[in-house]
């Protein structure tokens, strides 16, 4: 049997460089410590480590280590899968009379990672498995300062065997800002960098079943994967149609648009660097294969025909599911009178909108005078013109096409609902409510907005169009970009996977979102409202690029700015995973090479605060409840928030 997995055991494997060094064990064989004072050899680390699952980078293995300054600097070098908290090993070793009490868990945290006066000195030695890198880190919201963060490296390089290789990474922007110190006396890496020497990204961990197919993403517009399969692509896609897994050879950010996709649908996603030219890979090619993806590992494997067809099975609803819609309403509606209630009138990306002008706690900057057109436009417009003929037709004959009918088919009911006039009357309404609104030059963004998005089962995210025009560009312009968000509710990759996930197409209705169109912005972000690093410690994930370039779709010359904004310290603690690739050389811009200011991250986490309690009652949300969020600075660095919708995540 074929198979493959991608992560060794044995730790001079792992570390061949560290493993020509001198080395002399300090535990003996057989023994089992809670902690050692001398890490001699690659054994003796082997049996503290535990390979952290909450880590942001994938192959890590992790050994908490402790300084008592009460007891002559003493170093504890600490079974971190026994002992997996600092306090936890504090409370049962070192509550000693006479020297400073351990105390509770909270009292423990606030003096030892805040306070100058601490009796520990606590942190992490952390073994990057792709990177062959072993380093020395604190946690983000420690405020030890340049001599503490010296002394701990040389008294914890001192006292392991390949302390020469040790260098020391800032976790947080606190330490980032005392690098220009730090390199003038230790050996530093920053994030970035450990982020760049990556070779394996778990992205959606899981299992799924497909057939592998190997693809360039320029090649997925001409021939579309299928549900039923693996895909390994050479990059990022904008998009992608239902498929059972990814690969991508360029490396992603969790919150990249096929990621949120592959959590909605619930299928695995990861990246290799080599993934296109993997040799192992490539013995796999148009076979049905099992991929498995986990934090430290993947793993692929021939698989059955049962097997595939169970799991495919899994991921369909067991009953069709049945959008619902109303017609009566044809006034376009104000977004700042409807709420989620309005969803089945105007869709659900309108009335998210419109449920975040209910939040009391704090004003939340949307799109000015935003307002929506109801379902019903979009019915009188395909009932006028004989369209819903041509659809059931089409419903009809559906399980008859191959895929290449399909798309001719759904290409010409698109062309069709393009080409047909808008009602007179209607379109003369329109341009009234966007002359009240703005002047005749303001750009408009005409977005997408329908009734299969945000369902229990379904979140129908990423499937639709949206455009943009402006009412000097003439009533035929603005009628175009109305057209094309309704005809898109007929996209192929939408068709596909509404059809996988047994939606009835017959009920699927598009209203239209319309608001002033984001131009000249400064920078743009998507937010979750969870950290999936680790649930036990509360944060907001925030993605953010300067100008226009995408964060949802990165690509290797554009690495976005990655953080973990923590809301459980007693003041504001960020980690930096990866800083801006644009921001590199920056020297004017006001966050420096951060892409927000301390300040604007504050503004922002408040507004993330009110919509995830906001969303979570109205929803009755779970402990794993988190929104998705989308924001936009503007010029005058100015915030707003774009987009708001529950994060949808099957389970794998």
């Amino acid at each position: 049997m074929k198979r493959i997995a991608t992560l060794a055991v044995l730790m001079c494997a792992l570390a061949a460089s560290a493993c020509s060094s001198k080395q002399e064990c300090t535990v003996p064989e057989g023994v089992d410590p809670d902690w050692i004072k001398v890490i001699g050899c690659a054994d003796d680390f082997s049996l503290l480590w535990v390979q952290n699952d909450s880590s942001v980078f994938a192959r890590t293995y992790t050994v908490n280590w402790l300084i008592d300054r009460e007891q002559d600097s003493r170093v504890y070098f600490i079974d971190s899968e026994e002992w997996t908290l600092h306090y936890f090993f504090a409370s049962a070793f070192l509550d000693i009379p006479e020297l400073t009490p351990v105390g509770n868990h909270q009292e423990f945290n606030i003096l030892n990672y805040r306070r100058a006066n601490r009796r520990f000195v606590l942190g992490k030695l952390i073994h990057y498995v792709d990177q062959d890198l072993v380093t020395l880190e604190f946690s983000a919201g420690d405020t030890a300062d340049a001599a503490m963060i010296i002394d701990a490296y040389n008294k914890v390089s001192n006292a392991i065997y390949n302390g020469d290789d040790l260098v020391y990474r800032p976790v947080s922007a606190a330490h980032e800002e005392m690098l220009p110190e730090l390199e003038q006396k230790i050996p530093t890496i920053r994030t970035e960098d450990v982020f760049n020497g990556q070779h394996y990204q778990p992205l959606h961990e899981g299992v799924g079943f497909g057939t592998l197919r190997f693809s360039t993403v320029d090649q997925l517009g001409v021939q579309p994967p299928l549900p039923t399969e693996i895909v390994v692509l050479d990059r990022v896609p904008n998009d992608i149609s239902m498929v059972s897994g990814i690969v991508t050879q360029e490396f992603q950010t969790p919150l990249a648009h096929i990621n949120l996709l592959s959590k909605n649908r619930g299928t695995p996603n990861m990246a290799l660097r080599d993934a296109y030219t993997n040799e192992d890979l490539r013995a796999f090619d148009g076979e049905l294969v099992r991929l498995e993806v986990t934090p430290q590992q993947f793993e692929i494997e021939p698989a059955t025909a049962a097997e595939a067809q169970a799991y495919w099975d899994s991921l369909r609803p067991t009953n069709p599911l049945v959008p619902q819609f109303d017609l009566s309403v044809t006034d376009v509606q104000r977004i700042a009178d409807v709420g989620m209630a309005a969803t089945n009138i105007i869709g659900a990306k309108a009335a998210n909108m419109g449920e975040m002008t209910n939040i009391t706690t704090v004003a939340i900057p949307l799109p000015d005078q935003a307002f929506a057109i109801p379902f019903a436009h979009y019915d009188q417009h395909l009932t006028a013109h004989g369209i819903w003929t041509q659809i059931d037709t089409l419903l009809a004959e559906a399980d008859t096409l191959e895929p290449k009918q399909l798309r001719e088919r759904l290409f010409a009911i698109r062309w069709a609902i393009y080409r047909a006039p808008m009602s007179a009357t209607f379109l003369t309404t329109l341009m009234s409510e966007l002359s009240t609104r703005w002047t005749v030059d303001r750009g408009v963004r005409f977005r997408s907005s329908t009734n299969v998005e945000d369902l229990e089962e379904f979140s129908g995210a990423g499937l639709y169009t949206s455009a943009g025009a402006s009412a000097d560009e003439g009533d035929d312009a603005i009628a175009d970009a109305v057209k094309v968000v309704w005809a898109s509710a007929w996209n192929y990759q939408a068709f596909v996977e509404r059809d996988f996930y047994r939606v009835d197409h017959r009920r699927v209705y598009m209203g239209v979102l319309v608001h002033p169109a984001f131009k000249n912005e400064l920078a743009n972000g998507v937010a979750l409202t969870i950290n999936e690093f680790a649930a036990n410690r509360p944060a907001y994930y925030i993605n953010s690029q300067v100008g226009e370039v995408s964060v949802t779709n990165p690509t290797g010359q554009a690495t976005p700015e990655q953080i973990l904004y923590y809301t459980w310290y007693e003041e504001p603690e960020y980690e930096v995973i990866t800083r801006s690739s644009l921001l590199a050389d920056e020297s004017t811009w006001p966050g420096g090479k951060s892409v927000f200011t301390e300040a604007e991250l504050a503004e922002l986490a408040s507004y993330f605060e009110a919509i995830h309690l906001h969303f979570k009652q109205l929803l009755s949300g779970d402990g794993s409840f988190a929104m998705d969020i989308e924001l936009k600075m503007m010029p005058d660095r100015v915030l707003y928030i774009k987009q708001a919708r529950p994060l949808k995540q099957r389970q794998l």
